[in-house]
């Protein structure tokens, strides 16, 4: 049984225990080596009938494997992104094939390549039309924050999210908030110059970190003491910009004094055992749980009956194709999170871009009117699951080394490959420098090819002695 995130292990463990007693084994990264190698010997013994872990437990050691599960099929957390690479879902339906049993992709919100082939007959596709327990689905309010803006709210909270959250602090009940950013603020601006502090180390500005008062670089882990004054002028007219979690829950203990505010981030979870007691405070003593996107996925608290949804629209423009079908899914697995069981349930999202169909199509909580109008997009545009793809990362400390070789490269895939292939790049990504190292992007996308891995594998042994290289098939970030 796989599960996206570690912090749903426990809640998970807790239910197959409930059922298999003590025939369960656990499977993560939040392990130590000695507690991994003690569940796997469990596993090589055939002492337990289930394993359940994160995309890692796929390669459990057992011999007489009965039936694959994967929970929240469609999130990228089944995907490893560093060597080596692999999708845990791919693996499964190796394993699947070969032990010739059944797997099983469960998601309210499949993938659109998922549900493309169970459309195609290629997977069997079996439709659950209503909650397990028959309540009904929240209902979902779209807060407009521009015309909060006009109307003079200077909030965080919308004037309506407001409300409710007061009215279940008043009812006793609990409330669930998504912000999908951690950290304080996410840049730090001089007012004097206009200079943003950057990191030294890449091609992004540092994020300020309130409780260990550092500014932080979330894709190198450089770290320093937030400055005084600017670093480029000396004046002290610092503003901080933008939101993550630890701002709001700065503001949530302002505004709300009684409240107890429970945070879940990469931050707050680093620790061992911080899922676990986290989400076990937040049951038994919490009133508002804030937290990313691993709150936003299987977890079930009975007495939550409001979702608040801040800066809904914040990842529509990042800069990959998958990133309206990412949205969707995020906010239509964290509205599921409201009313249940017994209490109604209410989903407030937060936005400046109301009339996405991503946002929209959310609010009904129909995937399938979603699925008709991404797909039409995608078929435009040639991505999957219409087209494979495949991408190719060149790196160096030289940016125009990269750039020559990785023209190189793309003139010998237009050499080799079939004429219907297209082949994408080199160019700079967004943020073209990470750790100091300049990253080039070439994207293929081909529906069939009998050359394309023969050629693939000689670009990497040609290259690989000059540059760094990465490839990665069907990639789930581009």
């Amino acid at each position: 049984m796989l599960v996206p995130e570690i912090s749903l292990t426990p809640m998970m463990v807790s239910r197959f225990k409930g059922r298999f007693k003590d025939n369960v084994a656990v499977l993560h990264s939040g392990l130590s080596i000695g507690e991994k190698y003690d569940e796997w010997r469990k596993i090589r013994r055939k002492e337990v009938k289930v394993v359940v872990g994160a995309r890692s437990a796929i390669f459990a050691p057992f011999t007489n494997l009965g039936i694959i599960i994967i929970d929240e099929e469609h999130t990228d957390s089944y995907k490893q992104s560093v060597i080596p690479t692999y999708h845990a879902k791919d693996v499964a339906i190796m394993r699947a094939k070969y032990y010739n049993i059944p797997l099983v992709l469960g998601s309210a919100t499949p993938s659109v390549e998922s549900y493309y082939k169970a459309l195609n007959n290629e997977y069997t596709l079996l439709e659950i039309n209503n909650r397990a327990n028959k309540t009904s689905l929240p209902k979902v309010y779209i807060e407009d924050m521009r015309y909060e803006f006009k109307g003079g709210n200077r909030s965080i909270f919308s004037k309506r999210l407001d409300e409710l959250i007061t009215d279940r602090l008043n009812k006793k009940e609990q409330v669930m908030l998504l912000l999908n950013r951690r950290g304080h603020s996410t840049f730090v601006m001089c007012r004097n110059c206009g200079d943003v502090i950057m990191c030294p180390n890449c091609d992004i500005s540092l994020t300020f970190h309130d409780r260990t008062n550092s500014l932080k670089c979330h894709y190198c882990g450089h770290s320093e003491e937030n400055p005084d004054t600017c670093p480029s002028c000396n004046s002290k007219h610092i503003r901080y910009m933008g939101i993550g979690t630890e701002r709001v829950e700065e503001f949530i203990k302002k505004r709300f004094p009684t409240a107890k505010v429970v945070r879940m981030d990469r931050d707050t979870t680093s620790t061992k055992g911080a899922h676990e007691r986290l989400l076990y405070d937040f049951e038994h003593n919490g009133d508002i749980l804030l937290g990313t996107q691993m709150i936003s996925k299987g977890l079930d608290f009975p007495k939550v009956s409001l979702v608040g949804v801040l800066a809904a629209d914040m990842s529509l423009s990042l800069p990959d194709y998958k990133a309206i079908e990412k949205t969707f899914q995020l906010l239509t697995q964290v509205s599921g999170r409201a009313g249940r069981h017994e209490i109604d349930g209410e989903v407030v999202i937060q936005t400046y871009n109301p009339d996405h169909y991503a946002i929209s199509h959310a609010k009904l909580h129909d995937y399938h009117a979603f699925y008709e109008e991404e797909m039409s997009i995608r078929k435009i545009a040639g991505y999957t699951p219409y087209n494979n793809l495949v991408q190719i990362i060149v790196t160096d400390k030289d940016v125009r080394k990269i750039l020559k070789l990785g023209t190189k490269i793309v003139m010998k895939l237009r050499k080799e490959l079939e004429g219907d292939t297209i082949i994408l790049g080199p160019v700079l990504p967004k943020i073209a420098r990470i750790n100091n190292y300049y990253r080039a992007q070439i994207i293929v996308k081909y529906q069939t090819s009998n050359v394309l891995d023969k050629v693939l594998k000689d670009i990497y042994v040609e290259y690989v002695k000059d540059i760094g290289i990465a490839i990665d098939k069907n990639p789930s970030l581009l």
